[in-house]
C-alpha cells in the first residue's frame, strides 16, 4: 500500500570539505569573463556553456574512509557502448563480486547542468553501491550544446535497451530498475520515470516508453532543477544568467520558457504511477525547494516518497554533497539511500 511522503528534516554535524564548490568557482569565472566577452555569452549559448563545462570536468567526489575496502567488493567494466544515434554513448559497469542471484540495477544520469559532468563523476558512489549488492550503470550522453532535449531522455531508453541484452551476462535483474540522477540528471531521471507512467506525456514529448512501468521500482533524485522554469533562481544573478544559458543550450532556444516551461517541470506531470522516490539536496548553491516542491506533488498522488534535507541553521551542505562521502551528512544519506532501495527491490 502506497504512503504518504513526509518532508522530515534530520539535525547533524556536517564539516566544511576541503574540496571546491563547483558552483563557486562558476560564479568567479564567469564574473572574469564576462567583463571581457559580454557580447559573445548574449549572442550564443556557447560560451557559457563550455566555461561550464571546463567548471565541472574535476567533480567534487571524495572517497569514504574505508574506500579501498569497499573498492575490493566490486568489479569495474568502464567504457562499454551502447547502440545510440548519437555520440558519447558509454557506460561503465559496477557488479557487485560476491551475489547468489541476479541482482537489481540502478540507472545513473550524471549531472552538469545539462553542458559538462561525466559518468566518471559517480564512479565512487556507485562502487560504494555496488558493494551494498546493487549493480550500477552509470552512463554518458550527448551533452549540449551539441545535442539538444530530449536527446539524454532518448539515450538512457537505448542504454536500457542494451542493458536488457546484456543482463544475463552480468547477473542483472533488468526487471529491477532504479532510475538514479544528481543535479541535471536528476531532471533527467525524474522526467523519464514520468514518461514511462503517463502515458499522456510520453505523447507530448513525442516519446516512446520503452521501459515497462512495473520494473522501474523506484528513483533516486539528487539535487536535481525540477522545477525548470525556476533553475536560474540560485540567489546570485551571476549564477542565474550561468543556468539560463546552459537552458537555452539545452533546450536550444533562448526563450525556451514559452517553450518548455510546463513540458519539463516535473511536478506538473506526476501521477499516482510514478515510482517510489528519495528525493535530497543541499541547503546552500542548489535546489533543494525544487525538491520540496516534487515531493509535494509525490503526496498529492500518494505516491510514496522519502526525502533528506539539512536544516541551513545546522550545517552548510552544498550542491552535491552526497559525493563528499567522507562527511557526516554523506553517510547518512548513504545509509537511507541504500534502505530505501532495498525497500522496493525486495
Amino acid at each position: 500500500m502506497k504512503t504518504h511522503v513526509g518532508i522530515k528534516r534530520h539535525r547533524i554535524h556536517f564539516s566544511a570539505p576541503k574540496k571546491r564548490n563547483p558552483l563557486r568557482y562558476l560564479l568567479i569565472s564567469f564574473i572574469l569573463l564576462l567583463v571581457f566577452a559580454t557580447p559573445a555569452f548574449t549572442l550564443s549559448p556557447v560560451p557559457a556553456s563550455m566555461l561550464t563545462r571546463l567548471v565541472f570536468s574535476n567533480g567534487i567526489a571524495v572517497k569514504p574512509d574505508n574506500y579501498d575496502e569497499i573498492k575490493d567488493k566490486v568489479t569495474i567494466i568502464k567504457n562499454l557502448e551502447y547502440p545510440s544515434n548519437y555520440k558519447d554513448n558509454l557506460v561503465d559497469l559496477y557488479i557487485p563480486n560476491q551475489t547468489e542471484a541476479p541482482t537489481p540495477i540502478v540507472i545513473w544520469i550524471h549531472g552538469g547542468a545539462f553542458v559538462g559532468g561525466d559518468k566518471s563523476d559517480i564512479e565512487i558512489y556507485a562502487t560504494s553501491l555496488a558493494a551494498e549488492g546493487i549493480a550500477v550503470a552509470c552512463i554518458n550522453y550527448r551533452r549540449a550544446p551539441e545535442a539538444k532535449y530530449p536527446a539524454p531522455l532518448i539515450q538512457t531508453a537505448e542504454a536500457y535497451i542494451w542493458l536488457k541484452d546484456i543482463a544475463n551476462t552480468y547477473s542483472i535483474d533488468i526487471n529491477r530498475i532504479i532510475l538514479a540522477g544528481d543535479s541535471a540528471g536528476a531532471h533527467i531521471a525524474a522526467q523519464l520515470a514520468a514518461v514511462q507512467t503517463n502515458s499522456t506525456y510520453a505523447v507530448e514529448l513525442e516519446l516512446e516508453q520503452v521501459i515497462p512501468q512495473d520494473s522501474i521500482k523506484a528513483v533516486l533524485l539528487f539535487c536535481g532543477p525540477f522545477e525548470i522554469a525556476k533553475m536560474d533562481e540560485i540567489s546570485s544573478p551571476a549564477i542565474n544568467f550561468f543556468m539560463n544559458c546552459t537552458a537555452w543550450a539545452y533546450f536550444g532556444q533562448k526563450n525556451w520558457q514559452e517553450t518548455f516551461e510546463h513540458k519539463a517541470t516535473i511536478a506538473n506531470h506526476i501521477t499516482g504511477d510514478f515510482p517510489p522516490a528519495f528525493i535530497t539536496d543541499g541547503n546552500t548553491f542548489s535546489f533543494e525547494e525544487h525538491g520540496m516542491a516534487l515531493a509535494k506533488a509525490l503526496e498529492e498522488n500518494a505516491v510514496p516518497a522519502e526525502v533528506y534535507f539539512i536544516p541551513p541553521e545546522t550545517e552548510t551542505a552544498p550542491h552535491e554533497y552526497q559525493f563528499i562521502m567522507n562527511t557526516p551528512a554523506a553517510q547518512e544519506s548513504f545509509e537511507k539511500v541504500i534502505a530505501f532501495v532495498k525497500e522496493y527491490t525486495g
